[in-house]
C-alpha cells in the first residue's frame, strides 16, 4: 500500500482519521477532514506507541492492519482459526465473554488461536450448536441471548448439560414474573438494596438462559415499570404459557430471618399437584446451589398462584432484610447461581413431563 503521511489528502486519509476517532484518539479542531496535518500525525504516533509499533507518524502496511483490527466489532466478520491468526478487538470481546461463561480462552489478547477455538467449540457444544469453531450468526445469537450476564465483569456459573436440554425448552412458552415494580420497591435491605431491582436482574438472567435453549419468554413487566397482580396472571393466561415463575425476595422485621422458600397454590383441600412438583424441584436446586437454610416449599393462596391456569410457583431464594443475604445479593455470581438453580429446577420438571 502507498505510505500515508504528512501532506497526504483524500479518502485514504479520511479512513485513517475515522478509525483513529473511533478508537478515541484526538484529531484536534479539524477532526475528520481528509488532510494529514500535525494533529493526525500526533494521533498516529500515539496509536503506534499504544500498540508497540515503530513510531513514525506515518501509516504503513503494518500500522494500517493494526488500525483495521483494532476497530473491528464482534459480528463484523466471521471468526475462526486460520494462519496467520485473526486479531482484533472483536476477538478480545469474544474471549472476554467466553471466559465470563467459564469457557477458558487463556489470556484476553485479541488473537484467535487454538485455545480460543477450543473454547468456542466447547461453548457451541454446550448450547446445542454444531461444534465447528466458527463464530458466525448462530453462535453470536447464542452469545447475545446471554447479554445480561456477559456485560458484567463477574465470573459466572453456567448450567451443565445444555446440549441435551435443547429439545426440552425448544418452543416452550414460559412466563417470568418479576416481582414488584417501579412504584413498588418491595422489601428493602439494611443497606438500601431494593427487592424490585434485584428481581429485575434475576428475571433477565433466568430469561436469558431460557431463551438460549429456544424457549419463548414472556415477561409480565418491563424494567422500571409496574404491573398489577391480576394483570400479571391475565397476561400469562392469555398467552397460554406452559409454566409461570414469579421471582421475589423474602423480607422480615426480624433481621435474623434467613433462608430459601418456594411456593405453589394451595387453599383448603385444594392444591396444584403440578405446581407443587415444580416447587419441589426448584427448591431442591436452590438449596444445593446456595447452601442457605431450608424454609421448605409451602402451599399459599397468592393471587398469581391462584389465578394462573398453568403450573405456577413463587420463588423467594433468600431474605433481602438479612444483612448476610443482602450482602450476597450484591454479588453478580450469587445472583447468577440463583438464576441457574431455578433454570435447573424447571429443566427437571420438564424432563419429568416427558416420561
Amino acid at each position: 500500500m502507498k505510505l500515508i503521511g504528512k501532506g497526504s489528502r483524500g479518502d485514504e486519509v479520511v479512513d485513517v482519521q475515522r478509525k483513529l476517532a473511533t478508537l478515541g484518539y484526538s484529531l484536534g479542531l479539524a477532526d475528520v477532514d481528509g488532510i494529514f496535518a500535525d494533529e493526525t500525525e500526533h494521533a498516529v504516533k500515539k496509536f503506534q506507541r499504544d500498540h508497540q509499533l515503530p513510531v513514525s507518524g506515518e501509516v504503513d502496511e503494518g500500522t494500517w492492519r493494526e488500525l483495521v483490527e483494532a476497530t473491528y466489532k464482534l459480528g463484523d466478520r466471521p471468526l475462526y482459526l486460520r494462519t496467520p491468526f485473526l486479531r482484533g478487538e472483536d476477538v478480545s470481546k469474544l474471549q472476554s465473554w467466553l471466559n465470563a461463561l467459564g469457557f477458558n480462552t487463556g489470556a484476553i489478547d485479541g488473537i484467535f488461536g487454538p485455545a480460543t477455538e477450543r473454547a468456542v467449540r466447547e461453548f457451541q457444544g454446550n448450547v446445542g450448536l454444531p461444534s465447528d469453531g466458527i463464530v458466525g450468526d448462530s453462535t453470536l445469537d447464542a452469545l447475545h441471548n446471554l447479554r445480561n450476564i456477559l456485560e458484567s465483569n463477574a465470573r459466572v456459573e453456567f448450567p451443565e448439560r445444555l446440549t441435551s436440554s435443547v429439545s426440552l425448552f425448544k418452543g416452550r412458552n414460559i412466563a417470568v414474573d418479576i416481582g414488584h415494580g417501579h412504584l413498588d420497591p418491595g422489601a428493602i435491605g439494611p443497606t438500601g438494596l431494593k427487592e424490585s431491582e434485584v428481581c429485575e436482574d434475576l428475571g433477565l438472567r433466568f430469561g436469558n438462559l431460557l431463551e438460549l435453549l429456544g424457549a419463548h419468554v414472556l415477561y409480565t413487566r418491563k424494567r422500571e415499570q409496574s404491573t398489577e397482580l391480576s394483570e400479571r396472571a391475565r397476561i400469562a393466561n392469555d398467552a397460554r404459557v406452559d409454566i409461570f415463575v414469579s421471582l421475589h425476595l423474602n423480607g422480615s422485621s426480624k433481621t435474623e430471618a434467613a433462608g430459601t422458600s418456594t411456593y405453589y397454590f394451595a387453599s383448603g383441600n385444594r392444591y396444584s399437584r403440578k405446581g407443587k412438583r415444580l416447587a419441589e424441584l426448584i427448591q431442591k436446586e436452590l438449596l444445593s446451589s446456595l447452601d442457605r437454610k431450608d424454609n421448605k416449599i409451602r402451599g399459599k393462596n397468592f393471587t398469581v398462584l391462584r389465578t394462573t391456569k398453568m403450573p405456577a410457583v413463587l420463588v423467594e431464594p433468600v431474605f433481602i432484610t438479612n444483612p448476610e443475604e443482602e450482602r450476597l445479593l450484591r454479588k453478580e455470581a450469587f445472583r447468577q447461581k440463583i438464576a441457574v438453580a431455578i433454570f435447573d429446577g424447571v429443566q427437571g420438571y420438564l424432563r419429568g413431563c416427558e416420561r
